[in-house]
């Protein structure tokens, strides 16, 4: 394969690479499955299980739990052994022995067991498509801002097409159905890795990553990782709690929740496809400190809508500051951690899986004690916080950039 000299790579060279072709194919067959599964689950286990509130809680949790942990275990062994691919081929066929399982099991603690498990093993695996595509770009010369924003805006495609597609599946041909169609999709991406992805395995080895692999977060990484679990955790309240909010709070019916959430997803893949041909002359840090404030002004004024209108305008700034936590802090890391892009890319995956947990509990909690309107409030002081720990955070790197003297005068 030719490398390509510059990094400024367009578009068009994006989809005229045939390799890039099976990354991006890749990428929807795994955006696609989970976005069938993760959207249909808490129905499947309600309707087709029997299983009550608090077990559904409880299953989301467990799963969610394995999953950080899987995902971790294996962000460290891919920096050390370097080779992705593989896990990018297996994770999947997890995933696909997952959906088997829920498409044959209607037994509550049977299904976790396995089914849970094994999507918990093959969900951990997403992270390595992240990884994968920063050794893919360094390895062709490519813009990896530019790829993975190219690459997240497939993945939230999917999200637009998945859901509506799952529950369809489900009105016309059940459950089974839709578990058979997921694992053939991540059956076919298993079989995609094999045949369609380079081995990168000896340009990623140059450059082992050895003993902790923890080693080298500061107080800077830190910071970031904190406050972009804030923002997951914001992301999730708001997802759980907007259709209440808008149905019962505001009397609006719920197709129209479906429309706003649809109009955000799709201005979503726009602005990440704009950030990722302009993130780096913008600035990530600039783009992340912009997404909270922008987050913080979003909920502030989401209490005080009455109308339709207003939703919809306020959908701006919503896929605004989403499609920068999406994108962008996963490359901060990627660039600040080197020789551990593996552990890197779990770290900002991870934060997703405790966002949802955190975001579950907390979007309950709020909404009994304060109701559906003022839970937004309470985001947007999860927001203001997130805000602080970025502006903390360039403000302690302006000082260490000052001369002693200088320096002992600003503190």
């Amino acid at each position: 394969m030719t490398a390509v000299a510059s990094k400024s790579t367009g578009f068009t060279q994006l989809v005229n690479d045939g390799a890039l072709r099976g990354l991006m194919v890749n990428t929807a067959l795994v955006g696609l499955g989970g976005a069938l599964v993760n959207t249909s689950t808490s129905l499947f286990l309600a309707t087709a299980i029997g299983a009550t509130p608090l077990l559904i809680g409880l299953f989301f949790t467990g799963r969610g739990l394995l999953e950080v942990a899987a995902g971790l275990s294996l962000g460290a062994l891919s920096d050390r052994t370097g080779n992705r691919r593989t896990l990018l081929m297996l994770c999947p066929f997890f995933s696909a022995a997952g959906a088997l399982a829920y498409s044959t099991i209607r037994d509550y603690y049977v299904l976790f067991a396995i089914g849970a498990v094994f999507f918990a093993i093959g969900g951990s695996g997403f992270a390595q498509i992240f990884a994968y595509n920063r050794d893919f770009a360094s390895a062709r010369s490519l813009n990896p801002t530019l790829l993975n924003s190219v690459l997240r805006s497939i993945t939230s495609t999917c999200w637009i097409v998945g859901p509506p597609l799952g529950f369809f599946l489900i009105d016309a041909r059940g459950f089974t159905a839709l578990y058979l169609l997921t694992g053939a999709l991540y059956m076919t991406s298993g079989v995609l890795c094999r045949w369609l992805l380079p081995d990168l395995t000896d340009t990623v080895t140059k450059n082992k990553a050895r003993g902790n692999p923890f080693a080298g977060i500061g107080r800077s990484l830190w910071l970031l990782i904190l406050a972009v679990l804030l923002m997951l955790t914001v992301n999730n309240i708001y997802q759980i709690n907007v259709a209440l909010f808008i149905t019962r709070d505001l009397g609006l019916n719920a197709g129209f929740v479906g429309l706003l959430l649809g109009l955000c997803a799709a201005l979503e893949v726009g602005v990440i496809l704009v950030l990722g041909r302009y993130a780096d002359r913008i600035g990530k840090g600039r783009l992340m400190l912009a997404a909270t404030a922008c987050a913080t002004i979003f909920f502030v004024a989401l209490p005080f809508v009455q109308t339709k209108l207003a939703l919809v305008l306020l959908q701006v700034p919503n896929a605004l500051w989403t499609a920068i936590v999406l994108s962008i802090p996963v490359t901060i890391l990627q660039d600040a951690m080197g020789n551990r892009v593996g552990m890197a890319s779990s770290l900002y995956t991870s934060s997703f899986q405790i966002g949802i947990l955190l975001g579950g509990a907390t979007a309950g909690v709020v909404a009994e004690w304060l109701g559906f309107t003022n839970v937004f409030f309470a985001c947007a002081i999860l927001t203001a916080a997130a805000t602080a720990f970025l502006a903390a955070d360039r403000q302690g790197r302006a000082r260490d950039r000052l001369p002693g003297g200088v320096r002992a005068a600003a503190g």
